[in-house]
């Protein structure tokens, strides 16, 4: 689009996706600013962050909490500045307690985050995949959604909030829907649950849960590969697809060193866009158009 959205017009937009009966809309994950270019271009409705991505693309390393909220909240700001899709951001567990999810919830919103994301786990978080975890008692959680509800409505009431839980793999089935329910009623605007396990599951959320349920899927991670529309034909609103960008590019990353050093330059080729492609995809036409404007 030519004209930039506002704050309050991308989150309001978010908020229709999730209304849509009979639709799945997927949360393409962007680790950042050209990954969420990238699913700009490929005709996506919604960029997600991937809080793994970032972890592994900004500092090398894996999602354990090693990555704070200053640096996440740089991060996130780059990938809204990169595309006029809303963008859902994933904030951990607010980095503290329910004062901590508060301040991060005002300054996502203020960065331009059409909605944020913010789990159960306890601080230092780790990959909803990953062994390990543990989670705060409900009430804290409740209490945090509390808190970052209040944090939305004095920045951009639009804003969309999600809960996650991660009981799955640490309490069990029946602790997943008791959490499900509280953070629904204190205010979550849908409900993120890692990691569920089969198709009865996820029809029991649907139908007990009132605000819609969203997950995720990671080739290799512990969700079943769910046939998406089958996702969409029981309910499931929103799905996350965290590592769609980063894996494949990882892996066109060692083949063309590999290729390098072997002096494959034809396979280097073979694997990436060329000159022009990239420069295309980064905007340059833009560029040379302002340089020309400006120009004395």
């Amino acid at each position: 689009m030519d004209v930039v959205e506002s704050a309050v017009q991308k989150a309001k937009r978010f908020r229709g996706y999730l209304a849509r009966e009979n639709t799945l809309t997927l949360r393409v994950c962007a680790y950042d600013a050209l990954s969420a270019l990238l699913i700009e271009r490929a005709g996506f409705e919604v960029v997600g962050t991937t809080g793994y991505g970032i972890s592994a693309s900004l500092i090398g390393q894996p999602d354990i909490g090693l990555v704070g909220y200053a640096e996440m909240l740089e991060r996130v700001r780059t990938i809204v500045n990169a595309t006029n899709l809303p963008v859902d951001a994933d904030i951990d567990t607010g980095y503290g307690n329910a004062l901590n999810a508060f301040w991060a919830v005002k300054n996502f919103a203020r960065i331009g985050a059409a909605g944020v994301r913010l789990e159960d786990q306890i601080w230092p978080k780790r990959c909803g995949h990953m062994e390990g975890k543990s989670i705060v008692s409900l009430e804290e959680m409740v209490s945090k959604i509390k808190a970052a509800v209040d944090a939305r409505n004095s920045e951009n009431p639009w804003l969309v909030i999600g809960a996650r839980t991660d009981a799955r793999s640490v309490a069990g089935f029946e602790e997943v829907v008791r959490r499900a329910k509280a953070y629904a009623e204190a205010g979550a605007d849908y409900i993120y649950v890692e990691a569920p396990q089969s198709m009865d599951e996820i029809r029991t959320l649907v139908r007990e849960v009132p605000k819609p349920i969203s997950f995720n899927i990671i080739p290799g991670g512990k969700t079943p590969n769910f046939d998406l529309r089958e996702l969409a034909k029981v309910g499931v609103k929103y799905l996350s697809v965290p590592m769609v960008c980063l894996y494949p590019a990882t892996k066109a990353m060692i083949q063309a060193l590999e290729a390098l050093k072997h002096n494959d330059m034809d396979k280097i080729a073979q694997l990436g866009v060329n000159w022009s492609e990239f420069n295309e995809i980064v905007g340059i036409r833009r560029w040379n158009e302002l340089e020309k404007k400006y120009s004395l």
